[in-house]
């Protein structure tokens, strides 16, 4: 049983602790906090120290139950170098239970992902390539005319919500945007084998900045944008304002009934269509019962459907697609996304991200 030190008693720590058996599972020293003022106090059961007790006691871990890890663990290593092997973040406990909970597969893609853990963090992508972002540089200006920050994205503007007020917050967010659309992402929509053909009919279910459809706009005939967030729609408006007549933007939450803002896709798009890519926080399947006659009139129909916000939207998509006569396929590689939407629990299951379906 490993002796650990856990280090912040705020909200994560909090968040952590009451879905977890950690008590259990490790012996707990106790709690380091850079409040001074908590310092004697109690946590959990666990007593708080400063970062003094350190000096006194060598654990065989110190998990930063924070946000702030990378501060903390150079804060750490100032003072107490002998200890870089031995910080962790705050996904450690979620680490370690992947990895025993697959530690017998014999996947070839779970088996690439448990051995990037062995030496790094849990994140949603667990692969080499996503350390080629870490140090990207990025390019984010200002534009003054609609006050939004923006990228060159493939040599044209992509425009980002008002929300993300600084450059740092549009890098970051860009920079995950490359991740997941890296060759060797399992998030990724398209490749050679899988893409949009010339004078495509694209819907855009979940559009949020539009860098997918940034990249198809000149390739396609006509694309329907779907989005209910306004500040992603006001941005997405600008990003689009050279293309006014291949867009048709839609503000519906895109579900399988039509009442109030929600509507079905059968109710939206009267004509068919070449390819739906859905990204919709988990209400993927549930769109795609919407979605029988626009599937069924859509005669060289592809689909790339997001299916990594609950632990078996994989099935439930195929299962959707399948009745529709569809054939199906997911992109190589998992993910592992403990947001669920409809889970009240971090989940350790690693999931495919992208189901793709062809029309027979």
């Amino acid at each position: 049983m490993e002796n650990v030190f856990l280090w912040g008693t705020g909200f994560i720590a909090n968040q952590i602790l009451n879905e977890s058996d950690i008590f259990y599972e490790y012996h707990i020293l106790g709690f380091i906090d850079n409040d001074i003022n908590k310092a004697g106090t109690s946590f959990y059961g666990k007593r708080v120290f400063s970062s003094d007790i350190l000096y006194q006691i060598q654990p065989d871990k110190i998990i930063v139950l924070t946000d702030c890890y990378v501060d903390i663990r150079n804060q750490i290593l100032q003072n107490f170098p002998q200890f870089s092997d031995v910080i962790e973040d705050k996904n450690y406990f979620y680490k370690q239970r992947i990895l025993e909970r697959y530690k017998y597969s014999i996947n070839s893609d779970i088996i690439n992902v448990l051995k990037y853990l062995q030496k790094n963090n849990l994140q949603v992508f667990n692969y080499d390539f996503v350390e080629k972002y870490k140090d990207l540089e990025i390019e984010v200006l200002f534009d003054k005319a609609c006050g939004m920050y923006y990228v060159h994205h493939n040599k044209k503007k992509l425009y980002f919500a008002k929300r993300l007020k600084n450059k740092d917050m549009v890098k970051e967010y860009y920079k995950n945007l490359l991740i997941e659309q890296d060759e060797q992402s399992p998030h990724r929509y398209l490749n050679s084998d899988f893409a949009i053909q010339e004078g495509a009919i694209v819907a855009d279910v979940g559009v949020a900045e539009g860098n997918f459809s940034l990249d198809i706009i000149e390739k396609v005939s006509k694309l329907y944008l779907i989005e209910t967030d306004e500040e992603w729609i006001e941005a997405v408006r600008e990003t689009f304002k050279a293309y006014l007549d291949k867009i048709v933007i839609i503000k519906k939450y895109i579900t399988s009934i039509n009442a109030g803002r929600n509507a079905t896709l059968d109710s939206q798009i009267n004509e068919p269509v070449d390819f739906i890519k859905m990204d919709i926080e988990g209400n993927e399947w549930d769109a795609l019962l919407g979605a029988k006659k626009l599937i069924g009139r859509s005669s060289a129909l592809k689909c790339a459907i997001c299916a990594y916000h609950g632990d078996f939207d994989e099935t439930l998509i195929k299962d959707a697609l399948e009745k529709y006569g569809m054939s199906c396929s997911t992109t190589p590689g998992y993910m592992w996304f403990p947001d669920k939407i409809r889970q009240t629990y971090v989940s350790t299951r690693l999931c495919r991200g992208i189901v793709r379906g062809v029309k027979q």
